[in-house]
C-alpha cells in the first residue's frame, strides 16, 4: 500500500506549477473521468494540479491508486520522450519503483479502465454515482450523472461521424441527437411510445436545471437547492436510464448498416 509520502511523490511529479503533465483542462476531464469516474478539474473548481491534490485527499485509496497508475502509463507513452523531460527522469524512476513492488503485491483494483463508452461504462458510472449517494455526496452524484448524459451523447453524435455541437450544454448535445438518429415524435409511432419519449425529454430537461442549481461544479448560488437522499437517487437512475436508451438507438442504428 503506498504510504501518504509516496502518494506525494507521485503528485510532485506530475504537477508542473498547476498543470499536470501536458494536459489541458477538458483534456485532463476526460482523461479523469475514463480512469476514476469524475472529471476533476469540473468536479472541484481548481486547477488541474490542485484537483488532482483534492481528489487523492478526498477519495477512496483503490481509485487514487487506479488514478496515480493510469497518469504514469500516460507518461510513458506521451511524455517521456518530450523535450526537457530529462530533468524529471529521478522523479520518473522513483515512482515507476514504487509502482512496480505495488503492482508486483498483486494489489486488487476493482475500478477497470474503461475503454469505450459502453452499457458496461454506464453501470460503472452509475455504480460510482450511487455509492456517492450512499456516502451522501449528493453534489457529487449530480455531476457524475450530467457528465454520463454529456459523455453518452457525445458518444452518439461521434458514431454518425458529426462533431457536437456543444459540450457543455446537455440539451443541445440531446437534440443534436434527436436530428442525427431521427427520434422526433410521429404520427406513425404509437402514442404511448412517443408518450415515453416526452417523459425522457422531461426528465433530461429536469436533469439539466437541476445539476445547474444543486451540482458542485457550479458552485453555491441563491438558487441552489436543497436534495435528500430519495431525490438525489431519482437523479442518478434517471440519467442512468437516459444513457442506456440513447446506447441502444445508437447501436440499433450501427447494426442497420
Amino acid at each position: 500500500m503506498l504510504s501518504n509520502i509516496e502518494i506525494g511523490a507521485f503528485l510532485n511529479f506530475y504537477n508542473r506549477s498547476g498543470y499536470v503533465l501536458d494536459f489541458s483542462t477538458a483534456s485532463f476531464d476526460s482523461f479523469t473521468m475514463q480512469s476514476i469516474g469524475v472529471p476533476l478539474c469540473q468536479h472541484y473548481q481548481m486547477s488541474k494540479g490542485k484537483s488532482l491534490m483534492a481528489y487523492c485527499d478526498d477519495a477512496d485509496y483503490e481509485d487514487v491508486f487506479k488514478l496515480l497508475a493510469d497518469l504514469l502509463e500516460y507518461y510513458e507513452l506521451n511524455c517521456m520522450e518530450l523535450y526537457g523531460e530529462d530533468k524529471y527522469k529521478p522523479q520518473y524512476e522513483r515512482c515507476r519503483k514504487i509502482m512496480d513492488r505495488e503492482l508486483g503485491s498483486a494489489i486488487k483494483i476493482d475500478t477497470p479502465a474503461i475503454a469505450c463508452v459502453n452499457r458496461d461504462y454506464i453501470k460503472d458510472i452509475a455504480a460510482r454515482a450511487n455509492r456517492d449517494v450512499d456516502n451522501g455526496e449528493f453534489d457529487s452524484a449530480i455531476t457524475k450523472s450530467r457528465t454520463l448524459l454529456e459523455e453518452v451523447f457525445c458518444h452518439a453524435i461521434e458514431k454518425k461521424g458529426e462533431e457536437p455541437s456543444d459540450k457543455g450544454d446537455i440539451g443541445k448535445l440531446y437534440n443534436q441527437v434527436k436530428t442525427l438518429y431521427n427520434m422526433h415524435q410521429s404520427k406513425d409511432v404509437d402514442r404511448r411510445i412517443n408518450s415515453l419519449l416526452s417523459g425522457l425529454e422531461k426528465i433530461l430537461t429536469a436533469i439539466k436545471e437541476m445539476r445547474n442549481e444543486a451540482s458542485d461544479s457550479h458552485g453555491v448560488g441563491n438558487r441552489r437547492i436543497a436534495l435528500e437522499e430519495h431525490h438525489a437517487r431519482l437523479f442518478v437512475n434517471s440519467a442512468m436510464t437516459m444513457a442506456d436508451f440513447i446506447l441502444s438507438v445508437q447501436k440499433k442504428s450501427e447494426d442497420k448498416r
